[in-house]
């Protein structure tokens, strides 16, 4: 009987050694433990492990709303991390940066020149097809369909043209922000790692 009731304790002991221990600030700011989790819901509740370490926390408690949130803050902020990470490990000094960016700009303003070249030829073409546009109306003669298509595609291609041109303008402006602001990071990255 002895041996059954031995027994039957240390069946019983590993229960509740994993049971939970939760703890919590009550409204009178003092910290609490228990068990069991208080009634209601208390957004420091913390379960805690047998070593007494977090094993869960707010997140728990979260809203969906709150949960997503928290989960893209902890997303960008990893994404940070990795950035901070690459920027370190390309760069050694802040003229590296410099030169990166000199290379890319000069990448987009050669895009720049072979689009202003097309720009050229197409509304030099666009030029010969306006003068027979003039002849044909000046002779009074009908114009041709295909003349008229011909001038639609020449105008639609410079415009587009013209909208790349900008895009690539606007793309330089900001190969020029971005390395403002990664040797803004790469100094203040550096000015805090030991020598």
């Amino acid at each position: 009987m002895r041996f059954a009731y031995v027994l039957m304790l240390s069946l019983l002991c590993p229960l509740t050694y994993a049971a939970s221990v939760y703890r919590w600030v009550d409204e009178t700011g003092k910290v609490q433990y228990s068990d069991k989790p208080p009634v209601g819901q208390s957004k420091t509740l913390k379960e805690l492990d047998k070593s007494g370490r977090v094993r869960k926390g707010d997140e728990q408690l979260l809203s969906p709303v709150e949960k997503a949130a928290l989960e893209e803050k902890n997303r960008i902020e990893q994404e940070r991390r990795r950035a901070d990470k690459a920027l370190l490990q390309s760069f050694s000094k802040t003229s590296e940066i410099d030169l990166l960016r000199d290379r890319q700009i000069e990448a987009v303003e050669a895009g720049i020149q072979t689009n202003q070249l097309r720009r050229t030829t197409i509304a030099k073409r666009a030029g010969q097809q306006q003068e027979q546009l003039q002849r044909l109306q000046k002779a009074k003669r009908p114009i041709p369909a295909d003349l008229q298509a011909e001038m639609d595609v020449s105008r639609k291609e410079i415009d587009d043209i013209d909208k790349a041109i900008a895009g690539q303008q606007s793309d330089i402006e900001l190969i020029k922000e971005r390395a403002v602001a990664q040797k803004k990071r790469f100094l203040e990255l550096k000015s805090v790692q030991p020598n």
